[in-house]
Formats: structure tokens, sequence, C-alpha cells
């Protein structure tokens, strides 16, 4: 069995210029509307047609927050929503950078 060190992919963001990505987290939700009988039980669970991707990358080096930019979102298309940075004395600066993906179901 083949043994993989590191990230195989940081999914549609970039790890920022000087940076280095130890960790890449993707998560998919989607809604579902239900409709409940008179007796409260659920009868219908259909999901909406709106998917909602985020991504979230972790590692060492300058979280780089001009990648935060303001503008409206595009179908299929991340928007980074949230870059935060650590620093300590004892450690290499860390940086989390979180972004959002919504794409419409087929």
């Amino acid at each position: 069995m083949a043994a993989h060190l590191g990230v195989d992919t940081t999914f549609d963001l970039t790890t920022p210029v000087g940076g280095f990505t130890h960790e890449a987290d993707s998560d998919q939700s989607i809604d579902v509307v239900t409709i409940k009988d008179e007796d409260g039980i659920t009868v219908v669970a259909v999901p909406k047609k709106l998917i909602t991707e985020t991504q979230t990358i972790k590692g060492k080096g300058d979280p780089g927050l001009a990648s935060v930019v303001a503008g409206a979102f595009t179908a299929g298309t991340i928007k980074v929503i949230s870059v935060s940075g650590s620093e300590s004395n004892e450690d290499f600066p860390d940086f989390e950078i979180t972004g959002k993906k919504f794409t419409n179901r087929v």
C-alpha cells in the first residue's frame, strides 16, 4: 500500500506565496425541504437545488490578508471569505484560509 505525506490538493484555494499548506478540508451541504402531515410526521423530503461547499486550508506562512476582497459570489467559483494568521516567538506563523463556493444541483 502506498503512503503519502502532505496535502494532495488545496481544492480551489491557493497556498499563499512563501507559505506551506499542511491541511486541506472540503465540506458540501444541501438543505432539505420537508412537508409534515397533520400528525407531525414528515411525508415529503426534497433536497434544495443550492449546494454550499466550504473549503479550508491551514499551514505555515503569511496568510495573505489581501486575498479577501469585497464583491458578489459567482456560481461555481470559490470566494475567500476568511483569512486568519497567528504568530508566536516559538514557531513560524500559522495561517488559515476559508472559502465558499455555491453551485446548483442538476
